[in-house]
C-alpha cells in the first residue's frame, strides 16, 4: 500500500503538497521506518518524488537580507502575486514579532521591467512595506515603469528608498552579462553627462547613493559615444507560469505573454541565486512535452501552487481577466475588427497619424492615444496589410488596450521581451507612434515624469524612440479641460473649450527624448495634435509647424497656445478635410497594377509587386490575368520573351480559385515569359534592387533634388537616412551616419562619393552620372 501510495498517488496535486512539505514528509518516513518489516526498512523515498513544490511562506522564507529579487510581468499581465504577498506577509510577521533586525528579511533591491501592478495595492505594491522603526522591506529600486506600483512610486518621492528608472529594454537585456553598452538613452535624462542627465535616479538618495556612479557610465570607443547599463547579480528570481511538473519544468500556455521570465530565471541563476516560480497547476513528470517547456527544471529551485479558489486573486492572466484564450493564443477570434471610434479629438489625432502608414511596414503603438491608430486602421481596412508589435513580445494582431496592454488579439507570434528589444534596438521597426506629455521648442519629449511628485518611468519609450527611422509622436495641444467639435460637412475642427495645461512648453520636466540626438541619428520625427502637425529636422533649432487644422486660428488656436515660438514653413498646408468628417476616410493602400509592374529595359527584365492584391471572384481573375496581358505584350514585340520576377507576399487568393490562376499564368508564361522567379516581401525587394544596382547608371542630380526634401542644397542626416532607404533598401545606422559626416556636410560636391560609399559597406556597387549644378 505505501509502494502504492508513493508511485502512483504521489502524482496528483493534492498529493505532491502534501508529501513535500517536511511537516507532512516526516510522519511518513517515520511511518516507513516503523511499521514495516526490517527487511524493508532501508526502502529508499522514489527518486521522482520532487521537494521543489512548497509553499509560499517555505519559498520566502529563502530570501535573506539584503538580497537582490528581480520579478517578471508586464504592466498588469503575468504577476506572481502569491509569492509576492507570502514575502510581504513574512516582513509583517517579522515586524511584529520585532524580528526583523540582521537576520530577518529587509534591506531588499528591487529589480523589474513591466513592473507588474494594479494601479493599488497589488504585484509589486505588495512588497511597500515599511516598519514602525522606519526599516523597509525594499530599500532600492530599478525599474522601467511605475505607473502600475504607485505604492514604491510614494516611497520613492518621499525619499524612504533609492529608486532608479531606466529603459526598459535595457533592464531586460543587461542582466545575463556584467553590463550592456549602446547607444539607447544618450541625450537623455538616463544620460549621466553632466547638465545632460542624472543616470535614471528618481529621487535624491538614489542621486547620493555610490550605486549611481556604476549604474549608467557613459564611455567612448571608436570616436562614438556609448552608456554602459551596469548588471546587478540577481539573488533571488520571482517568476510565473501556468504549468510546472515534479522536476520543476515550466510552460506557458495560460499567459498571455513570453515576457522576461526565462532570462531572469537564467540571470538568477547564472548569479548563484534561487528561482521562485508560481504556477496554477502540476502536472506528472514527463506529460509536458520538450517543445512546449519554456523554462527548464534545473533552473527552478521552489514551485507554489495557487489553489483553484485563489486564482482570480493572485493567478488571473491579468488583474481585469481571469483567461482570455484569444489573447493567449489558444483559439483565433472570429474578427479582430476594433469597435469604431467617435469623432472626437483621440480620433483625429489617431487619423492623421495613420497617413504615414503603409503596406508591410513593422510598427510599434505606444500605450494610450497611439492606440487609436489600431482602431483607425482598421476601418480602413489597412490592418490586414502591417504588422503591429508590443515590447513585450507580440508580433501581429490587434494589440490589447487600457490596463490590459501588452498581449493582442490574434498575435501572429510572441517572443520573449528580451529578443523584442533586441529586434527594435537594430532597428527592426519601421515606424512608431508615441504618446508625448510634453513637448519642448527643440523638440524634446518628456513621458517619464510630469512632475516631483508624480514618478512614472519611461518603459520602453527610450529604446524604441531611439531605435526606429520614423516617428510620429501623439497628443493633444493642450490638456485638462479640452473639447474640441467638428463639422463634419466642412471637414473643420473648431475648440469649443481650451485645455488649461499647454503641452508645448519652453522646458520638459524630464527629456525622455532628445530632438537633437534625433537629428543626429538622422530620424524622421512628427508632432501630431487635434489641430497642428509639427516637425524636428536639422535646418532649424526649433520645431518646425508644417500643417495646421481647417477651421483653426493660427495665432489664436496655436501660437498663443504655445509657450515657445515655432518656425512656421513657408509652405504651411491644411490638413486633409477628410480626418475631420464622420464618413470613412478612404485612404488609398496600394496604386494601380501599372504601378505595380516595374520594367528595366536594359536587360529586359519586368517586376511585378502583387503585395496586398486580393482576388476574390472569377470575373476578378479573369480582369487581372487580361491586364497583364496588356502590360506585357508591347514589352515583348520587339525583343521578345522577358525574365519575371513577382512578389506574391501578401497576395490573397480566394479558395476554389487556384486552378483558374494557375492556367491564365500558364498561358502568360508560354507567350511572354522567358523565366519566372517568385518571391516573397524582402526577399523581392533583394532581387529587384540588386537588378536595379547592377543593370542601371542612376542620375545623381535627380537622386539628390529628391533627397533634398528642404532645398537648402544640402543634405540633413534624416534626408541621407530616408533617401538611402528609399532608393536602395539599406539602412544606416547612427554610427555610420557619424562615419559619413565626418569630413563635414553632404553637398552636391560630395554626394556621390558618400552614397557609393555607404552603399559598398553593404556589399552593393553602383555607378553614377557625375553631378552637374
Amino acid at each position: 500500500m505505501i509502494e502504492h501510495l508513493t508511485r502512483r498517488s504521489l502524482h496528483t496535486c493534492k498529493a505532491w503538497h502534501l508529501i513535500t512539505q517536511p511537516h507532512h514528509l516526516q510522519p511518513l518516513i517515520r511511518y516507513l521506518t516503523n511499521t514495516t518489516s526490517p527487511s524493508n526498512k532501508s526502502l529508499p523515498i522514489p527518486s521522482h518524488i520532487s521537494h521543489k513544490v512548497c509553499t509560499p511562506s517555505d519559498a520566502v522564507s529563502l530570501i535573506r537580507r539584503g538580497d537582490t529579487v528581480c520579478v517578471s510581468g508586464f504592466v498588469g499581465q503575468g504577476s506572481p502575486d502569491l509569492i509576492l504577498k507570502a514575502l510581504a506577509d513574512r516582513y509583517d510577521t517579522e515586524c511584529e514579532q520585532e524580528a526583523n533586525t540582521d537576520g530577518g528579511v529587509g534591506d531588499l533591491t528591487l529589480l523589474f521591467g513591466g513592473g507588474p501592478g494594479d494601479w493599488e495595492s497589488r504585484g509589486l505594491n505588495y512588497l511597500a512595506r515599511t516598519s514602525s522603526s522606519g526599516n523597509s522591506l525594499v530599500t532600492r529600486t530599478v525599474g522601467g515603469h511605475y505607473g502600475q506600483v504607485p505604492q514604491l512610486g510614494e516611497m520613492a518621492i518621499k525619499n524612504q528608498i533609492e529608486a532608479w528608472t531606466l529603459p526598459l529594454g535595457l533592464i531586460t537585456t543587461s542582466t545575463l552579462c556584467e553590463g550592456h553598452i549602446t547607444t539607447v538613452g544618450l541625450g537623455t535624462y538616463v544620460d549621466p553627462t553632466p547638465g545632460v542627465g542624472c543616470g535614471g535616479a528618481a529621487n535624491e538618495l538614489a542621486m547620493n547613493s555610490p550605486l549611481n556612479r556604476e549604474l549608467v557610465t557613459k564611455i567612448s570607443m571608436n570616436n562614438t559615444d556609448y552608456l554602459m547599463y551596469k548588471a546587478l547579480p540577481i539573488n533571488v528570481a520571482i517568476i510565473r507560469a501556468t504549468t510546472a511538473d515534479s522536476a520543476g519544468n515550466l510552460s506557458f500556455e495560460h499567459e498571455s505573454l513570453l515576457c522576461d521570465q526565462r532570462i531572469i530565471a537564467t540571470a538568477a541563476r547564472n548569479s548563484g541565486g534561487i528561482v521562485l516560480a508560481q504556477v496554477k497547476r502540476l502536472c506528472a513528470l514527463g506529460s509536458l512535452p520538450s517543445r512546449q517547456v519554456g523554462i527548464p527544471g534545473s533552473l527552478v529551485d521552489c514551485v507554489c501552487v495557487v489553489d483553484e479558489e485563489d486564482h482570480d486573486t493572485f493567478h488571473g492572466m491579468s488583474y481585469t481577466k481571469r483567461h482570455d484564450p484569444v489573447l493567449c493564443g489558444e483559439i483565433k477570434s472570429p474578427s479582430d475588427e476594433v469597435q469604431k471610434m467617435p469623432l472626437n479629438e483621440r480620433k483625429i489625432i489617431a487619423r492623421r497619424a495613420s497617413f504615414a502608414l503603409s503596406p508591410g511596414k513593422v510598427v510599434n503603438l505606444g500605450i494610450g492615444l497611439p492606440e487609436g491608430v489600431a482602431n483607425v486602421a482598421s476601418e480602413e481596412g489597412q490592418l490586414p496589410y502591417i504588422t503591429l508589435t508590443t515590447e513585450p513580445g507580440v508580433f501581429g494582431g490587434l494589440p490589447a488596450s487600457g490596463k490590459e496592454f501588452g498581449p493582442a488579439v490574434n498575435a501572429g507570434a510572441l517572443v520573449e521581451m528580451n529578443q523584442q528589444f533586441d529586434f527594435y534596438d537594430g532597428g527592426g521597426l519601421d515606424m512608431c507612434f508615441l504618446g508625448a506629455a510634453q513637448v519642448s521648442p527643440t523638440g524634446d519629449v518628456n513621458v517619464s515624469r510630469m512632475c516631483q511628485d508624480k514618478l512614472i518611468g519611461p518603459g520602453g519609450f527610450i529604446d524604441i524612440s531611439q531605435s526606429t527611422r520614423n516617428i510620429s509622436f501623439l497628443c493633444t495641444f493642450t490638456a485638462k479641460g479640452l473639447k474640441v467639435q467638428c463639422d463634419g460637412k466642412t471637414g473643420s475642427v473648431k475648440i469649443i473649450n481650451e485645455g488649461s495645461t499647454q503641452k508645448f512648453v519652453r522646458e520638459v520636466f524630464e527629456k525622455t527624448f532628445s530632438g537633437e540626438e534625433a537629428v543626429r541619428r538622422g530620424q524622421k520625427v512628427y508632432y501630431v495634435t487635434e489641430r497642428a502637425v509639427f516637425r524636428k529636422t536639422a535646418a532649424h533649432n526649433n520645431i518646425e509647424l508644417i500643417e495646421i487644422a481647417p477651421g483653426i486660428d493660427l495665432q489664436t488656436d496655436i501660437l498663443d497656445q504655445m509657450e515657445f515660438d515655432p518656425v512656421i514653413s513657408p509652405d504651411l498646408k491644411i490638413m486633409d478635410r477628410r480626418i475631420f468628417q464622420d464618413a470613412k476616410m478612404n485612404l488609398k493602400l496600394f496604386g494601380s497594377l501599372t504601378d505595380r509592374c516595374m520594367y528595366h529595359s536594359d536587360d529586359h527584365v519586368l517586376f511585378i509587386d502583387l503585395f496586398g492584391v486580393s482576388l476574390l471572384t472569377k470575373e476578378e481573375v479573369d480582369l487581372m490575368a487580361s491586364y497583364f496581358d496588356e502590360i506585357i505584350l508591347p514589352l515583348t514585340k520587339h525583343k521578345g520573351p522577358l525574365d519575371v520576377v513577382v512578389n506574391y507576399d501578401g497576395f490573397d487568393l480566394r479558395s476554389g480559385l487556384e486552378e483558374l490562376w494557375a492556367e491564365h499564368m500558364d498561358i502568360l508564361q508560354q507567350k511572354y515569359y522567358k523565366t519566372v522567379r517568385r518571391f516573397a516581401g524582402r526577399a523581392f525587394r533583394c532581387a529587384e534592387l540588386k537588378r536595379s544596382l547592377t543593370m542601371n547608371t542612376f542620375d545623381a542630380n535627380e537622386m539628390f533634388v529628391k533627397m533634398d526634401e528642404d532645398g537648402d542644397g544640402v543634405l540633413s542626416r534624416e534626408e541621407l537616412r530616408a533617401g538611402i532607404r528609399k532608393f536602395f533598401g539599406v539602412r544606416i545606422k547612427p554610427s555610420e551616419l557619424d562615419e559619413l559626416y565626418k569630413s563635414g556636410d553632404v553637398t552636391t560636391h560630395n554626394f556621390a562619393d558618400i552614397v557609393g560609399d555607404c552603399l559598398r559597406n553593404c556589399g552593393l556597387e553602383l555607378n553614377y552620372r557625375p553631378v552637374t549644378f
